[in-house]
């Protein structure tokens, strides 16, 4: 799966900012990059009126527009997607993925701190890669000053995207659902084997394989999806 860093925070702290200039640099420098911001309120990103505002009023769980440069997807959901489910949609063609907020996540956290905001930080030391603040804290945690955006992405590059390993990773009805190494290390050597076996395949980076099951009346999974990354 893509590389993904959180990047968290109190409200004011500058955690949109430090992304945007993070998502220059890491462009200057060629990468490929995806964001993802967490919203913990309701949003509504469709204009009403408009095509895809009227299917959606029609009953669709799900609304694409597409464009010659621009693919939407507004869809509902009944619960907070995780970060592994919403990069399960975004695909693996990125080399990284910046995330604002997802502070109860697993991905790794960068907290931006801003001493006018208090002395504390939003999450322990333990939870953090780095720390981002206009203060010093008294822990082994790397720190960078707030506008030093060269040497932040110099960290996130040498130990999250030049670092990434491969990974499996099995989504059942949109839902990750995790496995034990042996049973990745099975998948992925079937996977990759049978389908390096086919012609036009090339070089793999990602393999991902959706499967639509018209058996679901014999106990076998339905809408079953997986993917493998790093191949």
């Amino acid at each position: 799966m893509t590389p993904v860093v959180s990047i968290v925070g109190k409200s004011g702290a500058g955690k949109t900012v430090l992304i945007e200039r993070l998502i220059s640099e890491f462009k200057r420098r060629g990468y490929r990059i995806a964001a993802v911001k967490h919203s913990p309120r309701s949003i509504d990103v469709d204009k009403p009126g408009k095509d895809s505002w009227t299917f959606a009023q029609a009953g669709s769980d799900a609304v694409v527009v597409s464009s010659p440069d621009k693919l939407v997807l507004i869809k509902s959901v009944d619960r907070d997607p995780t970060i592994e489910e919403i990069l399960h949609i975004v695909g693996g063609e990125f080399d990284l993925v910046l995330v604002e907020g997802f502070r109860k996540g697993k991905a790794p956290k960068i907290e931006v701190h801003r001493r006018e905001l208090g002395e504390d930080l939003l999450c322990s030391t333990g939870e953090l890669a780095a720390i981002v603040s206009d203060g010093s804290f008294d822990t082994d945690v790397p720190q960078f000053p707030l506008t030093d955006t060269q040497a932040i992405a110099d960290f996130i590059e040498e130990n999250f995207i030049l670092e990434t390993e491969g990974d499996t990773f099995l989504f059942v009805n949109g839902k990750q659902v995790f496995m034990k190494p042996f049973v990745k290390d099975i998948i992925a050597k079937v996977l990759v084997a049978m389908v390096s076996t086919l012609k036009g395949v090339g070089n793999m980076k990602n393999i991902d394989i959706s499967i639509r099951n018209k058996l679901g009346s014999t106990g076998a999974l339905t809408d079953s999806e997986g993917s493998h990354n790093d191949a």
